[in-house]
This record gives C-alpha cells, sequence and structure tokens, in this order.
C-alpha cells in the first residue's frame, strides 16, 4: 500500500484535506472489486464535469432517468456541508451503495469538503467500520438498527439517517443519545436531501426545509416541491403530508400505499404507528380483495403475532381495524431496508 492508501477494515481511506481528486481516482482503479469500481467510475465522470444520468426512486411517479449536472451537485454538496457544519479534515464514513444518489452525493460532499472519507463496502451492519469515531456517517434505517444492537451509535458525532421511515423503537432508542442525529427527507430530483428533521439531542416532530426549498400540499394532501434551488424542478410527489408552513411539514405515508376499504382511504402508515409498541415482529399493513369492502386491512408479519388479532384492534378506529393475518417467510425489501409493499401484496395474492 503507498502512503496515500490506508485499509482499514476493508475500507479505503480517502483523506482530500491531503489528496487531489487525480489521487484519488489513482487510488481507487486498481482495485478490482464491483462496488468500488461503481464509485470509480462516477467520480471519473464528475471530475471530467459531464452530465449524470441516475436513476429516480419512485417518490415523484414511475422510475425514469434524469441528467444532472456538476454544478447542481456542488449546490447540494456546499448546502450540505454548511447545514451540518463540516470543515476541511473532518471525517465521514460512506458505507452506500455507489448506484445511488445518497452515495454519490455523499463522495461529492467529501471531495468539494475536503473531508477525511473513509469508504467501506455496502453492508448492513456498518458497526463493522466503528472502532473509531466518526464526525459525519449517512445511513439508512437498516443499518442504524443494526448499530443500535452493537452500542456503537456514539461512535458517529452527527448522524444523518435516510432512505426510508424509522420506526417508533428505532426512534425511541436514538433520542436516548446526547449526540447529533437527523432524520432526512430526500428524492434523487432533488439530489438526495432537501428536509431535515431533528431526533437527539431535541426531538422536533416536523421536517424544515434547507436551501431556499418551499414546500405546498396538492388537494389530495401529496407533498409539492414549489421551490427547488438545486435543480430547478417544480416536483408532486406520492408523499402524503400535514402542512404546517411553507418550509414544515409532518410526512404521514405515501399515496400509493392507501388501502380503500369501503370507500374509506386508510394510510397504513398512520394506522402502522398506532400498533407498532403492542406488536414484537416486524409487520406491515397492506390491503388484500374483499368482495364486500373491495380490500381489506391485512397484518402481514414474518413470525406468527405474539398478540391476539383483537387487542390490537382495540387500538384502533371502526374502520382502521385489521381483518386478516398472513405470516410469509421473508419481506421483499429495497437496499434501504423499506418493504415493496406492491410486491408483497402481489406475492400475497399470488
Amino acid at each position: 500500500l503507498n502512503s496515500n492508501r490506508i485499509l482499514v477494515c476493508s475500507m479505503i481511506n480517502l483523506n482530500f484535506s491531503k489528496i487531489t481528486v487525480q489521487e484519488a481516482l489513482h487510488i481507487l482503479k486498481p482495485l478490482d472489486e464491483k462496488w468500488i469500481k461503481t464509485y470509480y467510475n462516477f467520480l471519473h465522470t464528475y471530475i471530467e464535469g459531464k452530465e449524470i444520468e441516475v436513476c429516480t426512486s419512485g417518490t415523484t411517479g414511475a422510475r425514469k432517468i434524469i441528467t444532472v449536472s456538476k454544478l447542481q451537485m456542488q449546490k447540494s454538496a456546499n448546502s450540505t456541508l454548511n447545514y451540518f457544519n463540516l470543515r476541511e479534515g473532518n471525517s465521514t464514513l460512506l458505507s452506500l451503495s455507489g448506484d445511488y444518489i445518497a452515495g454519490k452525493m455523499m463522495l461529492v460532499r467529501a471531495v468539494e469538503g475536503k473531508l477525511n472519507l473513509f469508504l467501506g463496502k455496502p453492508r448492513s451492519d456498518p458497526s463493522y467500520y466503528l472502532s473509531s469515531e466518526f464526525d459525519f456517517v449517512p445511513l439508512v434505517p437498516m443499518q442504524v438498527q443494526n448499530i443500535i444492537k452493537t452500542g456503537k451509535v456514539n461512535q458517529i458525532k452527527k448522524l444523518l439517517v435516510g432512505g426510508g421511515k424509522l420506526n417508533d423503537e428505532i426512534l425511541h432508542q436514538l433520542k436516548k443519545n446526547k449526540n447529533q442525529i437527523y432524520e432526512s427527507f430526500a428524492t434523487t430530483e432533488t439530489l438526495t436531501h432537501f428536509a431535515i428533521k431533528k431526533i437527539s439531542p431535541v426531538y422536533d416532530e416536523w421536517f424544515t426545509t434547507i436551501n431556499g426549498f418551499e414546500i405546498d400540499i396538492s388537494e389530495e394532501g401529496e407533498l409539492i416541491i414549489q421551490k427547488n434551488n438545486i435543480t430547478n424542478r417544480k416536483l408532486k410527489t406520492r408523499d402524503l403530508i400535514e402542512k404546517k408552513s411553507n418550509s414544515e411539514f409532518r410526512w404521514l405515508g405515501r399515496s400509493d400505499h392507501i388501502i380503500n376499504s369501503g370507500g374509506i382511504k386508510l394510510i397504513p402508515e398512520e394506522i402502522e404507528r398506532k400498533i407498532s409498541k403492542l406488536i414484537s415482529v416486524q409487520f406491515v399493513l397492506v390491503g388484500v380483495p374483499d368482495l364486500k369492502l373491495g380490500e381489506k386491512i391485512a397484518i402481514v408479519s414474518n413470525e406468527p403475532l405474539k398478540i391476539e388479532l383483537s387487542k390490537i384492534n382495540n387500538v384502533l378506529s371502526k374502520y382502521e381495524r385489521i381483518q386478516t393475518t398472513f405470516v410469509v417467510n421473508y419481506f421483499p425489501i429495497t437496499q434501504s431496508g423499506k418493504i415493496k409493499r406492491k410486491e408483497l401484496v402481489k406475492k400475497l395474492n399470488a
């Protein structure tokens, strides 16, 4: 290994406060692992100033390819660096996939902010890398859940959680910490997060937009990104929100997850929050076909429920009550740990 390349626990150290981007490319080029090649190829394209094609996540509609510029990525990166007060030489761990915008943008932040980046192979349990303290680390909820179990959350001074909704149990654990923990709200179209919610040391139930973003709400209750200083795209999402102001909102659920039972539209995420403390196994609520109601609410778990259905329904309103149960061997999930509800329903109906 040369002096610019340090491998610690299979991490690659790219200290951009001491090396140039060209030197970083020289370090990455001979490393023949797919996840590293993904980051190498992106970094090479980025420094050449070429436009980059990224696949959207489906937040604003059907998945599609959009093109973003280097300038837009720089604006987004600098927005994050300023918000979190990240300075040259600050240490950061990147254990996200380079296939998605979150991973790409963290690499851009490291370059633009001259951060001391430790690049690790994406793992569901990144506590493997947390033998030392980091100034800033972005993770997805599944990764956070695992580092809570190992007690290594305190190794991260500023933790940013994104890519999926945090469940009540994870939130409860995170609120106990005294380090700075944030939840992000993001779309690919805005080049990752455009709103942040504080979790600890002081909890805030509202997301607040950053970098001049302004939001609105549609007649259907869906989030609209009205003002967007990064990509200048006005966006209508499928996220159902409660709006407090043009810069503050609370997330309720997804319009494409709504269950229409007997003409009553129900948001499963809202019902899940009501019953989450009663259920000790992983679960999700979905709508399944019903001759009388059109759809009925089903609870799907990866293990048999350890509580009677009647006791769960006692805390729910008449229209929210769960009609049936299913147990599956596994949940189809995204890379960030979100359950693919539509795929799950297809599996149940097969």
